[in-house]
């Protein structure tokens, strides 16, 4: 395996950033050295914990293809929720579902596979047969859930006709959350063993996974139907056993109308119990980028799934991608990269714990940063004293995702009143590379410290997982 380049050796990068037009140096932090202290989390906060994995860099392999979800335990262990192709749709066939399943592996602190989690390093996840992990958290109690979009495996036989399996039937889609224990065996006190139904759905959409502090999973997904333009989004809760909320789930009667009749995309449970929900209305096309109405925000603080309250908010700029992270204000922040008529920006709003805007907060709650041209946001997270950092990538050469790929890591630091961090550089922002790696997560640790993880193709032509511990800018837990 060839050696990692995630975060080279100390240089100066000269870069012209796209919505500044402005030629900055950036000097970029350096590589090496530590014990893995979180004492160490001060002015460096990308230096590269030497002691993880091999000479700093840990590496799984992932296969081809590949698709996989990203969790962090708080004592640093990273957990890697992959999905494996089992069979290929049987041929002939216009299209369908192939025979797939999670497969949940978990890299130690000291970044070594851990070979006593599940078999061998491997816990395996069937749900009903084509099933796709796409999130991963952990309870308080050790307990790993992996939120699963489960269907039965079917081929489509014509254009005309839809996805039959070998029984028949059309199938259904399932949303469902998968229990493990802390040594990677499937949890049987979790739901029915192991697996918690949440909703099924006609339709495959989007589903994401959060945990509240009492320990309770809650589901969301959208109710979509784009080409008929029609936008919803459902919110469900578990006990924290897998069991299914009923009082959180039912519909309150007399209830008025949704505020916010759109996609439900992001999801958040705040630290004192309310949950955020937000989305927009994907598909659609607008004359301008002033057009766009932006996300769709709302706050259900009722103890069910009611929106209580909620409202569309626009950055002013087509909104591209977009993460929500909870603030030490106890209110939260939304980072963004949205795009004018020439350039992008990454854009950081603020809001209350309601869901209003923070108006106090830059412009009218926003703060706009320049980016590298085809910048992408991977991470978006905020620290304790309220800082705020972005994480991104510039794809360079190739088509992006390929072997031949280059990428650069963009990194933005703000201070919680929206002011660079220059822990990031004089501007706040730091860009290192170009190499093959492509950026695609930062997860951290309860000691502060953040796990930068990347991908990139061997040369059989697959994808491997490369984790790099650094220093970080917090010993606390937010």
């Amino acid at each position: 395996m060839p050696p990692a380049r995630t975060f080279p050796g100390v240089r100066n990068v000269n870069y012209l950033l796209g919505a500044t037009a402005a030629l900055v140096t950036f000097g970029l932090m350096g590589c090496g050295g530590g014990n893995g202290s979180a004492n160490e989390a001060s002015a460096d906060p990308l230096k590269v914990d030497s002691t993880y994995g091999e000479s700093g860099t840990a590496s799984l392999a992932l296969g081809t293809p590949w698709s996989a979800a990203l969790g962090i335990q708080p004592d640093g262990k990273l957990l890697i929720a992959n999905t494996r192709v089992i069979a290929p749709v049987p041929s002939p066939n216009a299209g369908g579902l192939q025979a797939q399943r999670p497969v949940v592996m978990r890299l130690g602190t000291n970044g070594s596979v851990d070979r006593g989690f599940g078999q061998d390093g491997e816990a395996r996840i069937f749900v009903k047969g084509s099933d796709n992990a796409v999130d991963i958290q952990s309870q308080a109690n050790g307990r790993i859930l992996v939120a699963v979009m489960a269907h039965e495996p079917c081929a489509i036989t014509s254009f005309q006709e839809r996805c039959f399996t070998d029984s028949g039937s059309t199938g259904s889609w399932h949303n469902t959350v998968a229990g493990l224990t802390a040594s990677g065996g499937l949890d049987t006190t979790f739901g029915t063993q192991g697996i918690a139904e949440g909703f099924g759905s006609a339709l495959m959409n989007r589903l994401t996974l959060a945990i509240q502090a009492d320990q309770k999973p809650l589901l969301l997904t959208s109710a979509d139907n784009v080409p008929m333009q029609m936008y919803g989004r459902r919110l469900r809760r578990l006990l924290a056993d897998g069991s299914p909320d009923a009082a959180f789930n039912q519909d309150v009667a007399g209830q008025p109308a949704s505020p916010c009749e759109a996609s439900g995309e992001a999801l958040l449970a705040l630290p004192n119990g309310a949950v955020i929900t937000a989305g927009g209305l994907g598909g659609r096309v607008y004359d301008t980028p002033a057009s766009d109405p932006g996300l769709c925000i709302a706050a259900h603080a009722g103890g069910s799934q009611a929106q209580t309250k909620g409202g569309w908010f626009s950055f002013g700029e087509t909104l591209k991608e977009y993460q929500l992270q909870p603030h030490a204000d106890g209110g939260f922040a939304i980072g963004a990269r949205t795009c004018g008529v020439d350039t992008c920006r990454l854009s950081i709003a603020r809001f209350q714990a309601d869901g209003t805007v923070n108006a106090s907060f830059g412009d009218k709650g926003i703060v706009r940063v320049g980016v590298p041209t085809n910048f992408s946001l991977k991470s978006f997270f905020t620290q304790p004293d309220g800082t705020m950092v972005a994480y991104g990538a510039v794809a360079e050469g190739a088509a992006p995702g390929g072997p031949s790929s280059r990428y650069r890591a963009v990194w933005v630091g703000l201070k919680a009143d929206g002011t660079p961090d220059k822990r990031f550089g004089e501007q706040g922002i730091a860009i290192q590379g170009p190499t093959n790696a492509e950026p695609q997560k930062v997860l951290r640790d309860g000691l502060g410290r953040w796990l930068v993880v990347s991908t990139e193709w061997d040369s059989a032509g697959n994808a491997v997982l490369k984790a790099q511990r650094t220093a970080g800018t917090s010993a606390d837990k937010l």
